[in-house]
């Protein structure tokens, strides 16, 4: 065969490559038939799927999955959201919803990062903040740093966490006793003091330094 012909070839091949990806570019050859949501605990799947912007029958190839997953994130619980594509029909989305820590009056749920994030019913576990310190404070993100500084066991005795300033922060437990914290600094070594006084006789206890706890 020649080297004329073989180019020839070549070439021809080339060309029914291009017009194929051209046709799956142009005509839904690969038709978005369903969705996949992982990652949702508190938003529907409906809502996601919604939320994408992309609907069933779309060409799976043209879908902007950087466009869908940021209307993914636009969803309150949502912290994140990736959306890719798995051929020959499926839209694949995946979330990383917010972690509700702590809440606020009227049910302000408050993530991990000490960030408001919508207003709904306080799972299991979170706790409530009272106090004057402003939405999105530095003494807001302490507060939850105290917080994650105590263990799951603790924390479910805990009724709400009285930030003052960021120098005073004081737990009010669900039998009405109080531990007085301080400042979000030493929270390990005060966790263990946390722990200890729980066990011990006392209504209001000041664990401020933990290695000199009081009580009154």
């Amino acid at each position: 065969m020649s080297k004329k012909s073989i180019t020839a070839i070549v070439a021809g091949i080339l060309a029914v490559l291009v017009l194929a990806a051209a046709a799956v570019w142009l005509f839904p050859v690969f038709k978005v038939s369903s969705f996949e949501v992982q990652g949702n605990s508190h938003v529907d799947a409906a809502q996601v799927e919604e939320s994408s912007g992309v609907a069933v029958g779309e060409n799976l190839v043209r879908v902007d999955a950087r466009a869908a997953a940021s209307g993914v994130a636009q969803l309150p619980w949502v912290k994140s959201a990736t959306v890719s594509r798995s051929f020959p029909s499926t839209l694949d989305i995946e979330l990383i919803e917010h972690e509700a820590v702590a809440f606020r009056e009227g049910n302000l749920l408050i993530d991990a990062e000490g960030k408001e994030f919508t207003t709904d019913t306080p799972p299991e576990g979170a706790v409530e903040i009272t106090g004057s310190a402003e939405p999105g404070s530095q003494e807001i993100r302490d507060a939850v740093d105290v917080l994650a500084a105590l263990p799951q066991n603790l924390r479910a005795q805990v009724k709400s966490l009285e930030v003052k300033n960021a120098y005073s922060m004081t737990f009010h437990l669900k039998d009405e006793r109080t531990v007085f914290w301080g400042a979000s600094e030493d929270n390990a070594n005060k966790a263990l003091a946390f722990e200890t006084v729980l066990k011990m006789e006392g209504q209001n206890w000041n664990i401020s330094n933990p290695e000199l706890v009081t009580s009154k």
